[in-house]
């Protein structure tokens, strides 16, 4: 099967949809990627799922992000990619921590650690606030000290990401990369890239909500193609903004520079580069496919802002 691989499919009264039977590389467990169109028109709204027994994918979460909020009868589903499922044989795993209402939570991992692994993690992230927050003044390295799990023969390396929240004030957010010792080799052979692509996440980062599964999906995405592949993202530099169409590049341009407010909305976006929206819309949902943009709806508007590859 090549990916992307796209089918129509109906929609059931629990809000699923059933992977095809003949896509049998798709198995109960596996994790997958991609994203959803209504089938009159051409918006994109991504998803990532981890697949029931029966081989579904639930997607009643993406109802909020819908025209009306509605599903519709049929869907379009384009998959991108596929993580097969390992438990004990994992070899890579990203792990999020942040402040939920108080709390530091576990907010995301690409697969569920195991309990003593979580455990580990839970018990890290306390000791690590607790002494954050106790020396707020204190140097703290992006990249903590690796450690080694004895039990799961696995390492641990912590990343810390400084984020200013609602008040002004530094908070932290704390990533986990468990890998496998092959994996552990590789991350170190390829730290340099990492270290980028980390370093452009960190610049992008204005707010905590960003730290979401969408965002946190793709970085687990390009994490694990440059460990394993030695891939890195198609970064965007100038050079490459301005070798754009002309309407995807002023609308690239002008978003680019609204992402400190968090981006634009569509509405403003069209007005201001006087073209029909239907047109901004369908090059927004090309430059949202190649992981440039992203659109969301936040308040009855759809926002569209920028994401760390550019």
């Amino acid at each position: 099967m090549k990916l992307p691989y796209t089918f129509e499919s109906s929609v059931t009264s629990a809000n699923r949809i059933t992977i095809p039977t003949m896509l049998t590389y798709i198995e109960s467990g596996d994790r997958i990627e991609g994203y959803i169109q209504l089938l009159t028109d051409d918006k994109t709204y991504p998803f990532d799922k981890k697949l029931s027994s029966s081989r579904h994918i639930t997607i009643g979460h993406i109802k909020s992000f819908l025209p009306g909020k509605q599903l519709p009868s049929r869907l379009r589903v384009t998959i991108q990619k596929i993580h097969k499922s390992i438990s004990e044989a994992l070899e890579f795993n990203l792990v999020s921590y942040r402040d939920i209402r108080g709390n530091y939570t576990m907010n995301y991992s690409t697969i569920k650690p195991l309990a003593s692994e979580q455990l580990l993690l839970d018990n890290f992230t306390q000791d690590f606030f607790v002494a954050f927050f106790a020396n707020t003044e204190a140097e703290i390295s992006q990249f903590l000290e690796p450690f080694y799990v004895e039990d799961t023969k696995k390492w641990v390396s912590p990343v810390n990401l400084l984020i200013d929240d609602e008040f002004g004030a530094k908070t932290p957010v704390l990533l986990f990369l468990v890998l496998s010792q092959d994996y552990y080799q590789k991350f170190n052979d390829s730290f340099s890239k990492i270290e980028l692509l980390i370093q452009r996440l960190s610049n992008w980062i204005y707010e905590l909500d960003d730290f979401n599964m969408e965002t946190l999906s793709k970085l687990s995405s390009q994490l694990q193609d440059i460990i394993e592949h030695n891939k890195e993202p198609d970064y965007f530099d100038m050079k490459a903004i301005l070798s754009l169409p002309d309407l995807r590049r002023e609308i690239v341009l002008i978003v680019l520079k609204e992402h400190c407010n968090g981006g634009i909305t569509l509405n403003t976006l069209v007005t201001q580069v006087k073209e029909t929206e239907q047109k901004v819309s369908v090059e927004i949902d090309e430059l949202v496919k190649d992981g440039i943009l992203r659109q969301f709806e936040d308040r009855d508007s759809t926002i569209v802002d920028t994401l760390w590859k550019i």
